[in-house]
């Protein structure tokens, strides 16, 4: 059946509630473009603070595009013109950032990622993740380099919960753990891209065998979206656009606060929690 991307709430026919923001639809439905419309789209979010002042020939002129193209590149993204898609886009650029002063440029990208986030952040989406996790026997969170640091970040977490729970970030591993599990467990794969392979058939494998499987990562429409039972979707922090900075996991770091904190309103988990951190800190 073909899809009317001119309609935003194709989301809603999908099951994917998210925000009708711009610069997430265009993030988001990345991978469905074509190689002409991601060259487009490149082109706006490198200079998404100055498209306002350009006119729809200009920027076919930019990206060697027709204007047809752009136009159906806006449908995509829910905008019914070239000139709705300004509109729309400048209200959600950013005001010029200070270049020079490190400390406060750094915290003005913090700032982006996490307020992005939360404008991304499908609560109901949340609540299940939270509910999975309650009613799994045992729990493994898949990542691979920095995401492997958020998965050992969020084990240690819910271990203090007394949730039986593991972390793993060997791609060997990852299958070998997969080929184990059952219809009681559930596996959580963190991936920026979607396309970590290792981590999308370790994930593919946890469904084989029965498993729930839960993925937060960036872009809709990847290996590790479609094998997912639900999807949490994060920002890419190429959005900021500075090309330099190195936090990749901020804001899958905040989605794991978010459920943590949504957990710890359990007052058994709560009382495991205390209670671990008692017996740290008597141990000191």
């Amino acid at each position: 059946m073909r899809i009317d991307y001119t309609k935003v709430n194709m989301f809603w026919e999908r099951g994917i509630i998210m925000s009708s923001s711009v610069i997430d639809m265009l993030q988001l439905e990345y991978q469905r473009f074509s190689t002409k419309e991601k060259e487009i789209a490149d082109y706006v979010m490198r200079n998404k603070s100055s498209i306002n002042n350009i006119n729809i020939r200009d920027l076919a002129a930019y990206t060697n595009a027709s204007m047809s193209t752009i136009t159906r590149f806006c449908k995509k993204v829910g905008c019914s013109t070239f000139v709705d898609f300004k509109i729309r886009l400048n209200r959600e650029v950013d005001q010029p950032r200070n270049q020079t002063d490190f400390f406060i440029r750094t915290q003005q990208i913090h700032n982006d990622i996490i307020n992005a986030t939360a404008e991304m952040l499908d609560t109901d989406r949340i609540e299940q993740v939270v509910q999975y996790i309650k009613k799994a026997r045992r729990i493994y969170v898949y990542g691979l380099g920095s995401s492997g640091l958020s998965a050992l970040e969020f084990k240690y977490r819910l271990m203090r919960m007394d949730i039986v729970i593991d972390a793993v970030t060997d791609s060997h591993m990852m299958i070998m753990s997969a080929s184990l599990l059952g219809e009681d467990d559930l596996v959580i794969g963190l991936s920026n891209s979607g396309r970590t392979l290792e981590v999308s058939d370790a994930l593919n494998a946890a469904k084989k065998r029965g498993s729930k499987v839960v993925g937060i990562t960036n872009f809709d429409h990847t290996p590790l979206s479609e094998i997912s039972d639900l999807c949490i979707f994060t920002p890419d922090i190429g959005r900021t656009g500075d090309v330099n900075f190195i936090n990749s996991q901020l804001a899958i770091i905040y989605i794991l606060d978010v459920i943590s904190l949504l957990l710890l309103e359990d007052e058994h988990l709560l009382s495991a929690r205390q209670q671990t951190l008692k017996a740290l800190y008597s141990a000191e």
